[in-house]
């Protein structure tokens, strides 16, 4: 059996040469609110010259997963997905399997770092796929979600993410901000 996700480690380095490090553990326990107030200060200041995620699993071993966005850690520890934006950022690898563009612009790793495959969304061309929503579903309380829009359009859709099926799975639920 592969080692589960204990947690996501985040590094950004300052160009005034300061370091903050944030992490978000599989049970919920993250960095605390202060910690990321001072960074939030600081930041304001000085400019992020360098970015680091990675994954620390259960057996200890470090994977570094080479984007900018939020790295969003699946419900069963095996991996985590991420919503790819418009944009690649300076700090993400433009490349495949690192970054995908809209409409599925968003994908699932693995715990290795591998991917597992590249979401699919049904609205085409002219859609995205928005941001993670943690979906309180009857049939499934725990369930992770993304919400699906159209360039200029609300409301977005809300779908949910099967850990294992790279098509998203329609709720009838929309969400208007």
């Amino acid at each position: 059996m592969t080692a589960l996700i204990n947690k996501i480690i985040t590094v950004l380095e300052l160009e005034n040469g300061v370091v903050f490090e944030r992490f978000v553990r599989w049970d919920g326990v993250r960095t605390c609110f202060e910690d990321i107030k001072k960074y939030i200060l600081c930041s304001g200041k000085y400019e992020v010259i360098k970015r680091r995620q990675y994954l620390v699993l259960d057996n200890g071993a470090e994977v570094e997963i080479p984007v900018h966005e939020v790295l969003n850690l699946l419900p069963d520890r095996t991996g985590v997905l991420v919503v790819f934006a418009e944009e690649p950022s300076k700090f993400n690898c433009p490349e495949f399997p690192w970054f995908f563009n809209f409409p599925n612009n968003a994908a699932i790793y693995n715990a290795d770092g591998s991917l597992r495959f590249q979401l699919q969304s049904s609205h085409g061309e002219g859609s995205y796929i928005g941001a993670v929503h943690y979906a309180a579903m009857p049939n499934n309380p725990d369930a992770l979600g993304v919400l699906v829009g159209s360039v200029g359009h609300d409301p977005e859709w809300l779908y949910l993410v099967g850990p294992n099926s790279l098509k998203l799975i329609p709720t009838g639920k929309w969400v208007r901000y």
